[in-house]
């Protein structure tokens, strides 16, 4: 039992993906889409998951947890809201560069700032058989997490928990419908 991921290991192992791709992440010759279309429905299922299980966590066990949670989540719909921005322009358009390169710096510093000050006090104030049984729930909420950004939809419980799978199923068939990649995979 003590070997099994807790949600702090299964985010820190998305963080670590998220940290592979971005890292690929150039301004895509032609149509090539497919790298940054991958990192963006990456990055889109882990910030979903992380709104619904891990800044819950941090406001319910972690002394002053509520306003840690409530910056993060600020955090994480601003990096969204580039994401969706980034996902409208054109590959040809000028500022696509330097967009992505917004991108790279906020999920860098998402990770940065999730990994120092959110895991480390959630471990120390959450107790181990929540953080494995949050495991459990994040890896299967990942499955059905929306693949496109959505910064505009709830960000709290209940109804994020409530729309979510809805909205991941009409991202999933669209990403189906048009062939769009959506996993590492994929590429």
């Amino acid at each position: 039992m003590a070997d099994e991921p807790d949600l702090v290991d299964v985010l820190v192992a998305d963080h670590d993906e998220l940290r592979t791709l971005v890292s690929t992440l150039t301004t895509p010759d032609g149509d090539d889409q497919d790298p940054l279309t991958v990192t963006i429905a990456e990055l889109s299922r882990h910030l979903v998951v992380e709104e619904d299980y891990l800044y819950p966590a941090v406001r319910e066990t972690v002394p002053d947890g509520v306003p840690l949670a409530n910056e993060a989540l600020a955090a994480s719909a601003q990096t969204e809201r580039l994401a969706q921005h980034i996902e409208k322009t054109s590959h040809i358009d000028t500022d696509r560069a330097g967009l992505m390169r917004s991108l790279t710096d906020a999920v860098h510093r998402h990770i940065e700032t999730t990994e120092r000050a959110l895991f480390p006090r959630l471990r120390q104030h959450c107790p181990p058989a929540q953080l494995r049984f949050l495991a459990g729930q994040a890896m299967m909420a990942k499955r059905t997490a929306p693949t496109r950004p959505h910064p505009h939809d709830p960000r709290t419980p209940p109804m994020n928990q409530i729309l979510t799978p809805g909205i991941g199923l009409v991202d999933r068939v669209r990403d189906a419908l048009s062939g769009r990649p959506t996993k590492p995979n994929q590429l």
